[in-house]
């Protein structure tokens, strides 16, 4: 009995240790981040922040894909706050956060809101993916339901899709946010590579958790 015990008490300690370490390493894997117009969130802290110029580069990108695609944009001012990319390279996972002001819809338009216009918002998405696609945007396997969530007490358009691959043969989850509030439009993008999402989507449901605004 006598050995049990002390058995028991080694285990103990272990599984102490271990879980101090756990606590430890989780207080310092995230780091808080305080964006413009009161946004915050807490992201990975040793992934890597995209400068200014980078942002720009994907903001260019993505207006000349629209603007070849004959697509017409929205009307407000596009502003990028945020884009952060998963370490090692090739990235397995995304961040994005950016503001268009004034918004195209607001929360009223959002209560407001049907199954049928949802499912119609979704048609709507996949449409444009593939004009967006025949302009050289990214290939979209499979659009999702679109729905509508709560986050800080706001509703929140949610707009899921699966896209091809671009560094590797894995599909990854695309996830965008768009939370209508006062004069703007918040919108978040999170994303991974869906061949490791046992290591990407935990991480990114927390960062999901953490957004303030």
């Amino acid at each position: 009995m006598r050995v049990n015990i002390k058995h028991l008490f080694l285990a103990a300690f272990i599984a102490l240790t271990l879980l101090a370490h756990s606590a430890f390493a989780q207080d310092t894997s995230f780091r808080s981040v305080q964006l413009a117009y009161g946004i915050s969130l807490d992201v990975p802290s040793h992934w890597t922040v995209l400068s200014l110029e980078n942002r720009k580069n994907l903001g260019a990108a993505g207006q000349a894909m629209t603007d070849n695609a004959g697509i017409e944009g929205s009307s407000g001012r596009k502003e990028s706050l945020l884009a952060m990319n998963a370490t090692p390279n090739p990235t397995g996972a995304m961040i994005r956060v950016s503001v268009t002001s004034p918004p195209d819809y607001t929360q009223s338009d959002l209560a407001a809101a049907t199954p049928a216009d949802l499912q119609e918002v979704g048609t709507e998405m996949l449409k444009m993916f593939r004009q967006l696609e025949a302009s050289g945007g990214p290939k979209i396997i499979e659009m999702q339901p679109v729905r509508i969530e709560r986050l800080n007490n706001y509703r929140v358009l949610v707009m899921p899709y699966i896209r091809a691959g671009v560094n590797g043969p894995s599909p990854w989850q695309v996830t965008q946010y768009k939370i209508p509030v006062s004069n703007r439009l918040i919108e978040i993008t999170l994303s991974h590579r869906q061949s490791d999402a046992i290591v990407w989507r935990p991480i990114l449901e927390r960062v999901k958790r953490s957004i303030k605004f």
